[in-house]
């Protein structure tokens, strides 16, 4: 039975009921009239045999006393004529106060306001009846369409139960389809890492952008095969064996990418690695793979070879693979299971952690922390949609330094939580003193400060004392380090949205795992890494994985925004593809002031 159908028995049996009441109210105050009339005539009657009886005379009832009276009483509540001639009581019908219309009709006032309400709310429920209907007819042919055939007597929330679940499934099975066509062109499916377009767009990002560490190491790592006759299918299992080995080798290294160069080659790099780091990470990564248990039957057969080369922005990415590639050569000529790089003398020396440790605590207590704004612009309002805030760092040796190369330090002297809460007073009391119209910035914050409960509390303190105005600010995660403590965050990003922040999730595309957070949380903004933006209007494997990240984005009102962009035919390629918005050298440098909105469309 449809849900119209249910409404319309149910509506019917109530008027029925109604109409039954209001028929048994009548009857029982009638009968009631009637049995008080008769019940006084009886009383009357005993009290009168006992009485002698006038001529004529008058019976009255006040305050439950009868009198007998000779004159008709004015006042009497109740009375009736009596005639003396005769002992029996007769009763004048012009004297006595009995049910009138007026009593009935003040008896039926609800009922009839009722039926008034009733009457006038007749047009409303024909028009919910047939809204009913037509819902009606909506869910039957859903439900044609998800072949979910049912009995006409199945309860109408037991159907929708089934038809969310299907949805549900659907949407995980249009995610997945969704996540492939992201990576599509940028993975390499057998191993499920990046490819080579993968690889070399991020290792030119790290050589060419100058807000990233500006040093690193790459490691080419190349596996052997000594058996005669082995099955491609054991090859594949050992290589999928080597990268998990190396994942978690490198996941101390949030930032590293690895890849697949050729059928055994892996890539490795790893932004911000000194030479020492690299060595006993070449060194570490050789024992490994060379005695993991994959290999159980021929450990003594050269089996892993590995090459690194450490890296300065401003060579060419031509020139470190050449490098990379003469250095695993070298690694197996030295012999089995070796790794072998190049350290460059004459590159900086890496300071230490004690010299970072006391130069944050200084900066935070001088105030050495410089801001500055790049805004983000909008091509299809032509105008300022917020200002992502940059954080430098003026070291005591008169350098100026990008985040990406003192947060990872700050992090590993535990001071990042200090700074995130240092850049956050800052900006806030920025944006009030520039009380520009709808001028929001976004600052960047490290999940770790999240995650600590005394951060947070401050957190909470700040927002409830008004020096946080939660509308005139957004915050960024890095997706990498969302995706690492996702269950944790969760809830804590959830808190954020409600208690007003915007949330923005950047570097996306710098790692290609599966994004639920789109689908599970109140994201505002997602901003696609350089390394993806660079060079993509010649990139179809690029242009493909933004098409992927719009296509997971619809519906969803989140606004995808490109990062780094330098070039025009770069700029032009992103409007082709659909993007929100972008930011870039090539729209602005950082400003030491916010721009208003709306400033550039007039």
């Amino acid at each position: 039975m449809g849900l119209s159908q249910l409404v319309q028995k149910k509506r019917h049996w109530q008027q029925v009921l109604s109409g039954l009441v209001w028929l048994l109210v009548n009857v029982s105050f009638y009968s009631i009239g009637q049995w008080q009339s008769e019940q006084r005539q009886l009383q009357w009657q005993q009290w009168l045999e006992l009485q002698p009886l006038p001529q004529q005379s008058w019976l009255s009832a006040e305050q439950g006393q009868l009198k007998l009276e000779f004159t008709a009483p004015p006042h009497a509540a109740d009375f009736v004529a009596l005639d003396g001639s005769n002992p029996v009581l007769h009763l004048a019908p012009e004297l006595v106060q009995s049910w009138s219309a007026l009593d009935y009709l003040v008896l039926n006032l609800p009922f009839m306001l009722w039926l008034a309400w009733l009457i006038w709310l007749r047009p409303y429920q024909q028009q919910f009846r047939q809204e009913l209907q037509q819902l009606e007819q909506q869910t039957q042919l859903l439900l044609t369409h998800l072949e979910l055939p049912f009995h006409r007597q199945t309860n109408p929330a037991t159907q929708l139960q089934r038809v969310l679940l299907k949805l549900k499934n659907w949407q995980k099975r249009d995610s997945e389809i969704r996540q492939l066509v992201r990576v599509q062109g940028l993975v390499d499916h057998e191993l499920a890492i990046g490819n080579r377009v993968f690889f070399e767009s991020r290792l030119n990002h790290y050589l060419t952008e100058s807000a990233e560490v500006a040093s690193g190491a790459v490691f080419l790592v190349q596996l052997s095969h000594p058996e005669l006759h082995l099955s491609n299918l054991i090859k594949l299992q050992r290589l999928r064996g080597c990268t998990e080995l190396m994942a978690e080798l490198v996941a101390a290294w949030p930032e590293a990418v690895m890849a697949r160069l050729a059928e055994n080659d892996l890539a490795l790099l790893i932004p911000g690695l000194n030479g020492k780091e690299a060595e006993q990470l070449g060194d570490r990564l050789a024992q490994v793979l060379s005695q993991a248990n994959f290999f159980a039957e021929c450990q003594d057969f050269d089996l892993v070879h590995i090459g690194f080369v450490l890296y300065q922005q401003g060579q060419s990415s031509y020139q470190l693979m050449a490098e990379a590639d003469m250095a695993l050569k070298t690694a197996q000529l030295q012999g089995p299971n070796a790794a072998y790089g190049f350290n460059d003398p004459q590159k900086p020396k890496i300071k230490g952690s004690v010299w970072w440790r006391t130069e944050l605590h200084n900066a935070l207590k001088q105030n050495r922390f410089l801001l500055s704004f790049q805004p983000v612009f909008s091509w299809q309002d032509n105008d300022v949609l917020q200002h992502e805030v940059l954080v430098r760092l003026a070291s005591s040796e008169g350098e100026k330094l990008a985040a990406a190369l003192f947060l990872p330090m700050a992090a590993n002297c535990g001071l990042v939580g200090a700074i995130d809460q240092y850049v956050l007073l800052k900006v806030a009391k920025m944006t009030e003193t520039e009380a520009l119209e709808h001028c929001r910035c976004s600052v960047n914050l490290n999940v770790q400060s999240l995650l600590d409960e005394g951060w947070w509390h401050w957190l909470e303190l700040q927002i409830s004392s008004g020096s946080i105005v939660t509308t005139e600010l957004a915050l960024e995660f890095h997706e990498h380090h969302l995706m690492k403590h996702y269950k944790n965050l969760k809830p804590k990003l959830l808190q954020l949205q409600q208690w007003g922040f915007e949330l923005i999730v950047d570097h996306v595309g710098l790692s290609l795992d599966a994004t639920p957070y789109t689908d599970e949380l109140p994201i505002r903004m997602l901003k696609i890494h350089p390394a993806v933006v660079r060079g993509v209007d010649h990139q179809l494997e690029q242009q493909l994985f933004i098409r992927g990240l719009l296509a997971s984005c619809v519906g969803k009102d989140i606004k995808v925004i490109a990062t780094g962009v330098e070039q025009d035919p770069e700029w032009q390629c992103l409007k082709k593809l659909g993007v929100t918005g972008a930011q870039g050298y090539y729209f602005s440098q950082p400003l030491a002031r916010l721009i208003a909105q709306n400033q550039l469309s007039e």
